[in-house]
């Protein structure tokens, strides 16, 4: 069973910022811890404060509450690195990262409160460094005085990314991927995407493994959607996965009296179908048949939106929504992201378009 880092009960000591000294602006960088300003009109990196509840480790019980409907028979496994590639060893000073684990996604970069944790092309890095704005204290780390140091940070403004995607990148990702998953267990494919989809700014809940009341992989809430569903298919049962959907939208409706036409329908996979695929065409029919809009998300998509700190907001039901006319979801992670992507769609086969 997971254990909890509060189970582990790791004493250690805290960094703080000199007194009356305060976070003006966080900029984060590629490649290198986030660049903070101070008042004192001074800049230093980041560095790891040292959480007594590490938020790059573990989610709070509050932030996987997700009231859509009763009784959800919710997996509350808090680990934030579906991988287990962060942990915190009783002889380190802080957290650190198992590279040949990390798949570099940015969930762990997008939770540290000071910009400590920074992503590059061999995956995530934690800076603890003291420097003049960080200073170690001979203080035993609390849920107070780490939680006050934190919040001092979250009026600050916030720029830059953590990764500016390529094609080099997304096909390192890839690789890493393969390899990485098939040292997990069979709730990984779910405790990937729920996570992601946090970070990506849509409440998730997975359901726990066993349970066979309920078979829906997610359901999803606010924030980012009102109420929805998603299942989860990395492999090359993605006909699969839109049938179980219609069944989940079935129990939402039938079971739980949720409105049909406030339901968001989500499906995330490894890769856009093969344009052969009668996906595309299902997708279509379910649409002009139920009026009801299947969107469809890969697994790379999320992470590239978590790179660039991107948000999703589902309110009319199809912003990612593709089908048969238009099976790329190129232009809609673009609008998204307020930009062009800086990807060909040769570094990670099937990322946004569909292979012959």
């Amino acid at each position: 069973m997971f254990q909890t880092f509060k189970e582990k009960h790791i004493p250690h000591f805290i960094k703080k910022l000199p007194p009356g000294v305060e976070p003006t602006k966080i900029d984060w960088q590629a490649g290198k811890p986030a660049v903070i300003t101070f008042c004192d009109g001074k800049q230093s990196f980041g560095s790891c404060i040292q959480c007594f509840d590490p938020p790059c480790i573990e989610y709070s019980a509050d932030e996987l509450k997700l009231e859509v409907v009763k009784n959800f028979p919710a997996d509350e496994n808090s680990r934030v690195c579906p991988t287990s590639a962060i942990s915190w060893e009783q002889s380190n000073g802080s957290p650190t990262i198992d590279n040949e684990l990390c798949i570099m996604c940015g969930l762990c970069v997008s939770r540290c409160p000071v910009g400590a944790i920074y992503l590059d092309d061999k995956g995530a890095h934690i800076n603890n460094e003291p420097n003049e704005h960080f200073v170690i204290q001979e203080e035993v780390a609390n849920s107070i005085n780490t939680k006050t140091t934190a919040e001092l940070f979250q009026s600050a403004s916030a720029e830059g990314i953590y990764l500016q995607e390529n094609d080099d990148l997304l096909k390192k990702f890839r690789d890493k991927f393969e390899i990485v998953a098939k040292k997990q267990n069979s709730q990984f494919p779910n405790h990937l995407a729920r996570n992601l989809l946090i970070a990506s700014g849509v409440g998730a809940a997975m359901r726990r493994r066993g349970d066979v009341y309920l078979r829906m992989d997610l359901l999803l809430g606010p924030p980012g959607v009102q109420q929805g569903t998603g299942q989860v298919e990395l492999g090359a049962e993605v006909l699969d996965a839109l049938r179980n959907i219609l069944d989940n939208i079935a129990v939402l409706v039938g079971r739980y009296q949720l409105n049909k036409e406030n339901i968001v329908p989500l499906i995330v996979c490894l890769d856009v179908p093969n344009s052969r695929s009668e996906y595309w065409q299902l997708i279509k029919d379910v649409r002009d048949v139920l009026n009801v809009k299947i969107n469809s998300v890969t697994i790379g998509a999320l992470i590239v939106m978590i790179w660039n700190r991107a948000k999703i907001e589902i309110s009319v039901g199809e912003e990612l929504y593709i089908d048969i006319g238009a099976p790329s979801l190129r232009p809609k992670i673009e609008v998204i992201l307020k930009r062009p992507l800086n990807i060909s769609g040769n570094g990670y086969p099937g990322f946004l378009e569909s292979g012959k």
